[in-house]
């Protein structure tokens, strides 16, 4: 991380019917953690540190949140306290360096709301993506909203976020080592390149799958609760522990334990979805036409 970077990972649970129009079970997210130069060699240091006391407490080679919310794997029998203590850490580690996050989800009804982007992402001979994959969709959708972000950031801030960034990301859409070229935004993302590599040769990768595994759950927890029911108290302390991420491009929720709730989740996405210039609830554009 000497030099910044932009490092990706994915998130969400495809499949899976959240109840709500707004998370689709054909879902696909991801999230981009920026690392901003002038503070990749503290963010380094910090996340060394902070690995090597996990690996000495709890024998684990990297943090998988995932796994550490549901204790499974090396978090089998660790108490809830002390796993609730690692997201604590890591979240005084965004809040320290304000560590810019864009979230991406991505969904068949997105790739009905965005045809022009099919369209200008077109697969060109001998191309890796397949935009219509939401997988890759979704990925590409990140890489262009990540783009405009940090565009804007060094026009202000040419230092901290000097063009064009290395962009990482974790293994799974391709295999560790492969670097695929990506179809634009070569004056923000080096190459344009997306080099895929494990979370354990960079630990950048374990900062996105904190911040992926934080937005996607929180969402989970807005769609399941219903307007007056009352919050499990697992889910309200993991409210608190995420609710002050620097997420960029997600509308800004002020939190209360009053205010959780799939009505609330809901009336904040549809009004970011009319500012954008789309249609209220996912899936109306196309019903329209």
């Amino acid at each position: 991380m000497a030099t910044g970077g932009i490092y990706i990972d994915d998130a969400g649970n495809p499949g899976v019917d959240s109840g709500s129009d707004f998370l689709s079970s054909s879902r696909k997210s991801w999230t981009a953690v920026i690392v901003p130069s002038v503070a990749a060699n503290q963010v380094s240091v910090a996340m060394n540190v902070f690995l090597d006391g996990v690996k000495a407490e709890f024998d684990a080679p990297e943090l998988h949140f995932t796994d550490i919310y549901s204790g499974r794997g090396a978090w089998r029998g660790v108490e809830v306290q002390k796993r609730i203590e690692i997201f604590s850490l890591m979240k005084l580690l965004f809040e320290g360096f304000e560590l810019p996050i864009v979230h991406q989800t991505a969904s068949e009804e997105t790739l009905r709301d965005h045809p022009h982007l099919i369209s200008e992402w077109r697969r060109e001979p001998g191309a890796w993506w397949n935009i219509k994959d939401v997988s890759h969709f979704g990925f590409l959708f990140l890489c262009s909203n990540v783009s405009r972000y940090i565009r804007e950031m060094n026009q202000d801030h040419p230092d901290e976020f000097p063009l064009p960034m290395p962009l990482y990301v974790d293994e799974g859409l391709a295999k560790e080592g492969a670097k695929v070229d990506l179809p634009n935004w070569e004056d923000v993302i080096e190459g344009p390149q997306a080099q895929f590599c494990s979370s354990k040769s960079v630990p950048g990768i374990q900062l996105a799958d904190f911040a992926a595994f934080a937005i996607s759950r929180t969402q989970w927890i807005m769609v399941q609760q219903k307007l007056g029911g009352q919050l499990k108290k697992g889910d309200l302390e993991f409210l608190k522990l995420t609710s002050k991420l620097n997420v960029l491009n997600l509308p800004n929720y002020n939190f209360s334990t009053e205010n959780v709730s799939q009505e609330a989740y809901e009336f904040l996405l549809a009004r970011d979805r009319r500012i954008k210039g789309l249609e209220s609830r996912p899936g109306q554009s196309t019903q329209k036409r």
